[in-house]
């Protein structure tokens, strides 16, 4: 027989220390488990994606941001760096925002003040103000509105014809974020236009293993999102295959955050409230500081009346390596 080797308590203290704790609780434990699956997860996501060119880099562009900050959290860093070389962005501002904190404030109060920090935040990445367009749809009523903002995109991309088209990734799981790249596909194949587009991921981050999705606030999710999430992502090791390409932001990345800041109804709590949740509440912190990385990730693919087939991501003289 085999002997046992002996259990001195070594191992779970030195696993204890890496958590904080005098012991591993199962808390604890899940930390561990999380981070190392994490770990495994980005090495892999790095090696398979694809730097975005400097051909790439050098289009024009057109954002779509569902509500305002989502520029700064999902492609802050590209649209700074695209500034950085001259390059024309449009931003354009799906919803309002009103609806973030609409149980402790005025609801038209709440987006005249999300305006302005939009505009702070554009500034700080190089975004012209002239670049800035509002649809000012009510923020959580877009896939409502889907008709009369299609109507209101359709001349914005009309006018960024050659453009990238910068957008959230379908997968997200707030309605605002899937009824913005629909309504921008809708548009597109109603004119019979075709859009290189880079999808960018926000809330497609708050999911096991990068953050405990049953964390506080509670409320973000139910538990059936939670678990079809997890099913259809296969517990985070679907990403890799999705976010296929990637571009090296840690130039611009201070820039991103003080744009971040400019969102100061979204990063710091407001008029004295102490229940007023910031971005920095949500799991605990782990769900910002994914998308505060050195590196910003997206999936390619056409978008509009040619829709099928993705971009190349054949790599000739990357632009990030």
């Amino acid at each position: 027989m085999r002997r046992r080797k002996r259990d001195d308590g070594r191992d779970e203290g030195r696993r204890a220390a890496r958590c904080g704790v005098d012991r591993v609780s199962p808390s604890a434990a899940g930390v561990v488990i999380r981070d190392g699956l994490t770990d495994r997860i980005d090495r892999r996501l790095r090696a398979r994606s694809v730097p975005l060119t400097d051909e790439e880099l050098e289009r024009p562009a057109i954002v779509l941001a569902p509500h305002p900050d989502d520029e700064t959290l999902g492609c802050g860093g590209l649209i700074a760096r695209k500034r950085d070389r001259g390059i024309p962005v449009t931003v354009v501002f799906m919803t309002d925002g009103a609806q973030s904190h609409a149980n402790l404030v005025d609801a038209d109060e709440l987006a005249a003040r999300r305006r302005h920090e939009a505009a702070a935040a554009c500034a700080v990445l190089g975004v012209e103000p002239s670049a800035i367009n509002h649809l000012d749809i009510r923020d959580g009523a877009l896939s409502a509105s889907a008709a009369h903002a299609t109507e209101l995109l359709s001349p914005l991309l009309d006018t960024a014809r050659g453009h990238q088209l910068i957008v959230p990734h379908p997968d997200e799981s707030p309605l605002d974020h899937q009824a913005t790249f629909h309504i921008a596909d809708q548009a597109l194949k109603r004119s019979g236009d075709t859009m290189d587009a880079l999808l960018y991921p926000v809330w497609l981050w708050d999911q096991f293993p990068f953050t405990n999705p049953w964390s506080a606030p509670r409320a973000r999710h139910s538990s059936r999102s939670i678990l079809r999430i997890a099913a259809r992502d296969r517990l985070g090791w679907r990403i890799p295959s999705v976010l296929t390409r990637r571009i090296d932001v840690s130039s611009v990345l201070e820039r991103k955050r003080r744009a971040l800041e400019e969102h100061a109804t979204q990063m710091a709590r407001q008029d004295g409230r102490d229940d007023w949740l910031t971005l920095e509440d949500v799991a605990h912190g782990d769900w910002l500081a994914r998308l505060l990385q050195p590196d910003e990730y997206y999936q390619d693919r056409a978008v509009g009346a040619g829709r099928g087939s993705a971009m190349s991501t054949e790599s000739t003289e990357g632009a990030d390596r």
